[in-house]
């Protein structure tokens, strides 16, 4: 097939131009969008001069747009803290971090520490005097991925107050909720935690993990290692559904905005079967967040109500040997009052004694006159 043959249909057209408005400060390559409408080509062909690159470029020029090639050097804009936003660091360094800052100056809370606006705040930084820049003993340290997992009570406590409404009032932590605390800086520390949690690029992807994990557990001190995994697992898949849901609302948007281009026509059916082959996806997503956290809670349901009916065997043995000692005291009462009156009975046994007694004179008086 010769290239004057080849040519972009109304989906690949709209797939280009969806891609380019999603990108406005970083324009695709050319070789990106070959792949994005023709993702069955060989690699070698994924090029601005084959036919595909032609057809392509063709397209871009009627739309008076250039894609990018991976032959020409583009720099990128360089960044630079106004007077204001030095300001702000300067008066807030001492109380706050690094990327706190930078997501607030920004007003981006998505800003990740590969940033360009996390790395200028850094340099500003360094800029500062040390000795007014936030320190904190209890300072977690970063693990694979620039993760930080909590290495004390008290930061696992901030963590805990993060994600859980009404979590823990500082001024009445007991020795529940620092044993409670202990046993997540475990759980958070585990490699197959430390693992999955690096393994999210996306800022709101780790945070929406470490916030259904602590959820989860943090009140959960006697969970054992496979129960876990388990709860990873479920953590896992709630950022799972949260990415098919936002990959519903592109294509849903997509189908809107072809809806509309195509001003009533037929509606792309590619488009239709992709939302409903997500919303299935996540369908069944939900369901198995729903079926493992019903096991979970059963599990642990039993391993409680067994530990209650251990505990209450040996409450309920207690109360029996308490209640066979207060028997025994009462036998042995009832006997020395059975003897005290047995003796009783044996001395006025003497009818003699009673009848002397009652004339006022006694036995030897009346016998011997």
């Amino acid at each position: 097939m010769s290239s004057k043959n080849i040519g972009l249909n109304e989906d690949q057209q709209l797939a280009i131009l969806t891609e380019w408005n999603n990108r406005p400060e970083d324009p695709p390559y050319i070789s990106q969008l070959i792949e994005l409408v023709f993702p069955d080509i060989p690699e070698k062909q994924r090029d601005g001069r084959s036919k595909y690159g032609r057809a392509v470029k063709k397209f871009l020029a009627e739309k008076s747009l250039e894609a990018k090639v991976s032959h020409k050097y583009y720099p990128k804009e360089k960044i630079e803290l106004n007077d204001e936003q030095k300001e702000f660091v300067s008066n807030n360094c001492s109380a706050m971090k690094p990327m706190e800052m930078a997501r607030l100056i920004f007003d981006d809370p998505k800003i990740s520490a590969l940033d360009q606006r996390y790395k200028v705040t850094v340099d500003f930084l360094n800029t500062v005097p040390n000795k007014v820049k936030y320190s904190d003993s209890n300072e977690d340290v970063p693990v694979e991925g620039g993760y930080q997992p909590p290495k004390s009570e008290s930061r696992a406590l901030v963590r805990v107050n993060k994600y859980v409404y009404n979590g823990i009032n500082k001024e009445k932590v007991t020795t529940k909720i620092k044993r409670n605390l202990s046993t997540l800086i475990g759980y958070m520390h585990t490699f197959r935690f430390l693992h999955q949690i690096s393994t999210y690029t996306i800022e709101t992807d780790r945070e929406l993990f470490e916030s259904s994990f602590v959820r989860y557990t943090w009140d959960k001190s006697d969970l054992s290692q496979e129960e876990v995994d388990q709860y990873i697992v479920l953590a896992a898949e709630v950022v799972i559904a949260s990415n098919i849901q936002r990959r519903v609302e592109r294509l849903q948007q997509l189908l809107d905005q072809n809806a509309e281009d195509t001003e009533g026509r037929r509606m792309a059916m590619s488009l239709v079967e992709a939302i409903n082959t997500a919303q299935t996806e996540y369908n069944q997503c939900v369901n198995r967040q729903t079926k493992l956290l019903n096991e979970l809670k059963e599990k642990r349901s039993q391993r409680m109500s067994k530990i209650m009916q251990e505990s209450a065997s040996i409450l309920n043995l207690v109360e029996l040997w308490k209640d066979e000692e207060s028997r025994n005291k009462m036998i042995k009462i009832a006997e020395i009052r059975k003897k005290n009156v047995s003796t009783e009975i044996e001395r006025l046994t003497s009818m003699e004694e009673i009848k002397s007694r009652i004339m006022g004179i006694s036995e030897e008086e009346v016998l011997n006159g």
